[in-house]
């Protein structure tokens, strides 16, 4: 599936159209450090890009996008988003990156990293972290029913996942462009990207993530992202490395 050595242009799809359902509002408009969570990554992505779309809501939100920045409306779900960004990334893109707002710490370094495997051939790269803590799988009890106040039935521990074999993924991902296309051309619903291109048969490679990279979901993680900030900052005007780990794996599955 790959072709070696994409030397075209890079254009990056920032995701920010959601409703903010599990956070309570409109995360991506959100203050973070002086400008809102969907600023970071734009700013980060320039380093690595020939171009930029921004896909918001549809009455556009509070944010004005910076010049040379394309803004195109999401759909509903994720899915429908990409392809709302893919639509306005011109023709000529050989690798396509997708990125959004709840992920406003990756430095523009990562953007680079990304990129750079797809050069080196892969169909997709992503940043990833090793697991740091025990991971379980759980089910209801058998015929636990709810619990008596009211909450969910409790859950049952089963096997644990075996650490080595996995990885904490976040974004950006980067992908050979034709790749990414050809995945979304039979409108497929998917979380994630580089699982649909996994399962056309693409060769996905797993590059070290940045432990400071975290997913804002909640406003509690919200505020941990602007305690993090001033460190993020003051480590990268160092030149200290954000990577956790070394080396790079390849995905599986």
């Amino acid at each position: 599936m790959s072709d070696p050595d994409p030397a075209g242009p890079v254009w990056t799809i920032v995701l920010a159209a959601g409703g903010g359902t599990r956070f309570g509002g409109r995360k991506q408009f959100f203050d973070l450090g002086g400008a809102p969570l969907i600023a970071h990554p734009v700013a980060a992505a320039r380093s690595a890009s020939d171009g930029i779309v921004a896909v918001l809501p549809g009455d556009g939100g509070s944010w004005t996008a910076p010049p040379g920045v394309r803004v195109v409306s999401g759909g509903t779900t994720r899915a429908e988003s990409v392809r709302a960004g893919l639509a306005a990334v011109p023709p000529d893109a050989e690798i396509i990156v997708v990125t959004d707002a709840a992920h406003p710490l990756a430095s523009a370094a990562l953007y680079r990293r990304v990129v750079a495997e797809v050069r080196a051939g892969a169909d997709a790269a992503v940043p990833g972290l090793p697991l740091t803590e025990v991971i379980k799988e759980v089910r209801p009890e058998p015929g636990g029913g709810p619990e008596p106040d009211g909450g969910p039935p409790r859950l049952v521990a089963g096997a644990s996942l075996v650490r080595e074999t996995h990885r904490l993924v976040q974004t950006p991902h980067a992908f050979r462009a034709a790749a990414l296309r050809d995945v979304h051309t039979d409108a497929a619903e998917a979380v994630e990207d580089s699982a649909m291109v996994t399962a056309a048969g693409g060769r996905i490679v797993v590059v070290p993530g940045e432990a400071t990279n975290i997913h804002v979901t909640t406003p509690d993680e919200l505020d941990m992202a602007r305690l993090l900030l001033t460190h993020v900052r003051q480590m990268r005007s160092e030149g200290e490395p954000d990577e956790f780990g070394t080396g790079r794996v390849h995905a599986v599955r």
